[in-house]
């Protein structure tokens, strides 16, 4: 079984588990939030309002999104998680893809964010990821990504209660906003919290389509 198949059983199987602990962004902290608002505002003041939600796993994003004013999609690796997705929002368009290869036209979106999705991909795949994000956001559109900071791999063991261990990167917000400058995009600001509940850092770049 190959690393993304991995990734893709584990959430599967933790769906219902995932549904019940994360229904919605109750856990994000004021910073988190401020950067999902400024991720809006910013898609706002472009011609596009359409959002995709690339890694959206149960769409607990979706509500917050509308709720700011943009039109969202979602996309998820998971086809357990897009069930839970479907469930919760069932008037949104949600799909099952690789983040790597995409179901959509070119330039089918004002803005893209990938709250914490990008985190089961090392380099060059973070960087495949992040051109494929380019190709389907508008010249102009944005870009929000959240991950945990630091270096290296780390092991998730029994991941949401199920038995199933997969592989996430950590990088520092500077390392991704340089990939992202790439990967089609000018980066526009990179943030790192503090931890809170979490043993890592939170690292944020919020980044616009070239050209």
């Amino acid at each position: 079984m190959s690393h993304h198949e991995r990734v893709r059983a584990v959430y599967d199987d933790a769906a219902p588990a995932y549904d019940a602990l994360l229904p919605d962004l109750r856990v994000e902290q004021p910073v988190d939030r401020a950067m999902i608002g400024a991720f809006c505002d910013e898609v706002l003041a472009t011609s596009d309002h359409r959002v995709l939600d690339a890694g959206c796993g149960n769409g607990r994003m979706i509500q917050e999104l509308r709720s700011r004013g943009v039109s969202p999609q979602g996309v998820d690796l998971s086809s357990g998680m897009i069930g839970q997705a479907r469930r919760r929002e069932p008037e949104i368009d949600f799909r099952v893809a690789d983040l790597r290869h995409l179901p959509y036209a070119d330039a089918s979106f004002g803005g893209v964010i990938a709250w914490y999705s990008l985190i089961h991909y090392d380099y060059p795949e973070l960087a495949e990821a992040l051109t494929e994000l380019a190709r389907v956001t508008a010249p102009g559109g944005i870009l929000l990504t959240g991950f945990q900071s630091g270096a290296g791999a780390r092991e998730i063991v029994n991941a949401y209660g199920t038995s199933g261990t997969m592989t996430a990167w950590l990088h520092p917000p500077q390392e991704l906003g340089s990939i992202a400058e790439r990967s089609g995009w000018t980066t526009t600001a990179t943030t790192l919290r503090a931890p809170v509940m979490e043993p890592y850092g939170q690292g944020f770049v919020l980044a616009r389509r070239a050209g």
